[in-house]
């Protein structure tokens, strides 16, 4: 037997240029650019940019979870100013995100409750929550929006591959589901073959305005 791991490559940014449709985003998807890089070059300059890739992920992955910049200078180890420059100048660089995660908290704050990919809700009590909580509500809104779909597309693959498995009485277990990824366990000699099939269902899970990639 073999173990085989399938993850999804970069789903929350993929699912950010979905839900924005920023220029720049939806076009290092469609091209298979390195979107870290992309960010790092426009933060940073072409000559900075590969030292920088790093930060740049840190960045794009932290504002996806809300990360303010407090947390941001702590992650990076780099003072609250240069955090907030970065910040700024990531939403000066891809103003269509901004008025995207701004669009998810107001709407949370009016309807009560934020929708993912499959229209699965989680609500949020903005009008009795003291400030603390708010300010947490609003972060968890935009996070719900892009990991909540994250797991819509994860449960697709798992149902049809578990599917597939069953009706086929293929050898292959499904194993275990981390976040965006799945381990298998499969015969050593069709190993290759169904990771490519599973591969294959996973990016053709659900239709995005960008192509998906594991």
């Amino acid at each position: 037997k073999k173990l085989i791991g399938i993850d999804y490559s970069q789903i929350e940014l993929r699912l950010l240029a979905h839900f924005s449709q920023d220029s720049v985003l939806v076009d290092a998807s469609r091209h298979d650019k390195d979107i870290h890089m992309q960010t790092a070059i426009a933060l940073f300059g072409e000559d900075e940019a590969k030292d920088k890739r790093a930060v740049a992920k840190t960045v794009n992955f932290g504002l996806l979870y809300g990360m303010g910049q407090k947390k941001l200078s702590a992650t990076l180890g780099i003072t609250t100013k240069e955090a907030k420059e970065n910040i700024q100048k990531y939403f000066e660089t891809f103003p269509t995100v901004k008025i995207f995660f701004r669009s998810i908290v107001d709407r949370a704050k009016e309807q009560g409750y934020v929708e993912t990919l499959l229209k699965r809700r989680r609500y949020f009590d903005f009008e009795n929550a003291k400030p603390m909580f708010r300010a947490a509500y609003e972060r968890e809104s935009v996070n719900t929006v892009f990991q909540g779909s994250a797991s819509d597309l994860i449960k697709l693959s798992m149902i049809e591959i578990n599917r597939i498995i069953k009706e086929q009485d293929l050898d292959a277990k499904m194993l275990l589901q981390i976040h965006d990824e799945l381990i298998f366990e499969i015969k050593e000699e069709d190993a290759e073959t169904l990771a490519s099939r599973f591969s294959h269902i996973m990016i053709e899970s659900i239709q995005l305005n960008v192509p998906l990639k594991t």
